[in-house]
């Protein structure tokens, strides 16, 4: 009996380790169905394979030339066209590709250009998906010459635990040949929603400058504010949209139907990285509002310009940093209502200012900063160095990191800079609001509210001017073009180690089984 029970028990762990052994070698070699409907290989999969967030990933887009010209020809007509798609390893057919973006893709089209940012949607043409994503942004990291605003300021809300979109950096090829470095963001789709919030029934609004898009409540007739329509569904009763507009016009019980804490959490990343191309800087996008049974939910969108990154602001670096937390607005409160009623709410501005301290005291603090910018330059700097349809040059990407001077500010510099000014405002000494009249007007000549630390023209008492020296990078010569082989990092680690792992213990209880036996 003793025999045959361990010959039962070996067989079992036999068994586990020629189990973790095929699965984990599938998962290693990306032969897994993309498809496979498991809601735990699909989370393991979507954060190891989809988008994993320390390494620089390759994607290849293989189209026909006809098809691409089509494409590049007719970019502002964001029209799907049909491509065939490699994502970290693992093709899928039969996919539709279009570009994407406003600002960015007339720009790039303006100038006959072909980095466009892109939106592949992976079920548009046949029911598939790549462990539960159909959809893939690719972003073309268009102005931003640091290559790392929209990474970082997704990293930044997660540090606050707020619900944001994962990111990884991709090698792009565009029918073999290296396209450029962009960036993998997950977009706010029903997949999201699940994930995220259990439930993907809600109305999902993402304001476009529109009617209502400010927030501001003018009627009770939903079908008005054209600017808010619910992307789940043709209906523009917008009911329950309205009856949000309401409790920001009253004051009311707000927190009745809004998540409060949302939004004071993109509030602080927002305000401390001077994010205008959005809801404060008057331009009223880049942010999406869900109905989560019954409570709508902030949720961040389109990070690439904080870092006062957004052109029209007219606002200095220096100026930038000095941006009031208190009136976090371009031009008069009065015009942003949910942000103006969320500040007379002394509980939410205690909130609100935790949050702030929090970033300065984790996130942004200058040494953890510091080691976190020279980590992703580490992992982008030669796929940037290799990048020649990039926006920018390899110097331009040093200077954007580095660079210390009275005009334009660094990373590293911005972020020390704002810590100060910061702290000073938290603690009174320096004004954090301006009567109401908030800071300037985005496309208008108004100055900039006189803050004493600096003003407009004079620089902050700081170091002298210089550069300050970026760490030793591997410089890949000009004549030696990009080897995926060599600068992919390689997504089988994980996998593997598991499976080497599970099968030590397998192979560990075999033996034990054995000696019980025969010792």
């Amino acid at each position: 009996m003793k025999l045959v029970k361990s010959l039962i028990v070996s067989t079992i762990m036999i068994l586990v380790f020629v189990v973790s052994g095929v699965f984990f070698t599938a998962s290693a070699d990306n032969t897994i169905d993309p498809n496979i409907e498991n809601e735990f290989v699909e989370d393991v999969m979507v954060d190891e394979l989809v988008y994993p967030h320390d390494e620089v990933i390759e994607v290849n887009i293989d189209i026909s030339e006809t098809t691409y010209n089509t494409l590049l020809l007719n970019a502002t007509d964001s029209d799907y066209y049909e491509c065939n798609i490699t994502y970290n390893g693992v093709t899928l057919e039969n996919v539709a590709i279009r570009t994407k973006g406003n600002s960015s893709l007339r720009d790039v089209a303006a100038v006959d250009g072909d980095r466009f940012s892109f939106n592949i949607d992976l079920n548009y043409f046949v029911d598939q998906d790549l462990f539960g994503i159909d959809k893939i942004i690719l972003n073309n990291l268009f102005k931003d010459s640091s290559m790392m605003a929209e990474f970082i300021g997704y990293e930044a809300l997660a540090s606050l635990d707020a619900v944001s979109s994962r990111t990884t950096y991709t090698a792009l090829y565009i029918n073999d040949e290296y396209y450029g470095l962009y960036l993998s963001v997950e977009s706010v789709s029903n997949e999201y929603l699940d994930a995220n919030y259990g439930s993907s029934d809600g109305e999902l609004y993402k304001p476009e400058m529109g009617t209502g898009s400010t927030l501001d409540y003018v009627t009770s007739d939903g079908s008005f504010y054209t600017g808010l329509v619910n992307e789940n569904s043709e209906d523009t009763s917008n009911e329950n949209i309205v009856t949000l507009l309401e409790a920001i016009d009253t004051g009311e019980n707000i927190d009745d139907i809004f998540n409060v804490d949302s939004f004071l959490q993109y509030l602080a990343m927002s305000t401390y990285t001077s994010h205008l191309d959005a809801y404060q800087g008057g331009m009223f996008h880049n942010y999406y509002l869900y109905n989560n049974e019954g409570t709508f939910e902030w949720i961040s969108w389109d990070l690439n310009m904080i870092f006062n990154g957004f052109n029209n602001s007219n606002m200095t670096d220096l100026q930038a940093t000095e941006f009031l937390i208190d009136e976090p607005v371009s031009g008069s409160m009065s015009g942003y209502p949910l942000i103006e009623e969320i500040f007379e709410h002394e509980e939410y501005v205690t909130q609100y200012h935790e949050y702030l301290q929090e970033l300065m005291d984790n996130y942004f603090d200058i040494d953890t900063f510091t080691a976190r910018v020279i980590e992703i330059d580490n992992m982008i700097n030669s796929y940037v160095q290799t990048d020649t349809n990039s926006f920018f040059t390899y110097s331009q990407y040093q200077e954007a990191l580095y660079e210390d001077s009275t005009t334009s500010f660094g990373l590293l510099q911005y972020v020390d800079t704002r810590n100060e000014n910061i702290e000073s405002q938290l603690s009174g000494e320096l004004p954090s609001t301006n009567n109401g009249q908030g800071n300037l007007i985005i496309g208008g000549n108004n100055s900039f509210p006189s803050i004493p630390q600096g003003g407009m023209d004079e620089r902050p008492t700081r170091n002298n001017d210089t550069l300050i020296t970026p760490p030793l990078q591997e410089t890949i010569p000009d004549d030696n073009p990009l080897s995926t082989n060599e600068l992919i990092i390689d997504t089988n680690d994980t996998s593997l180690y598991l499976s080497v792992v599970l099968s030590g213990v397998a192979l560990v209880g075999f033996i034990f089984f054995l000696s019980r036996k025969y010792y």
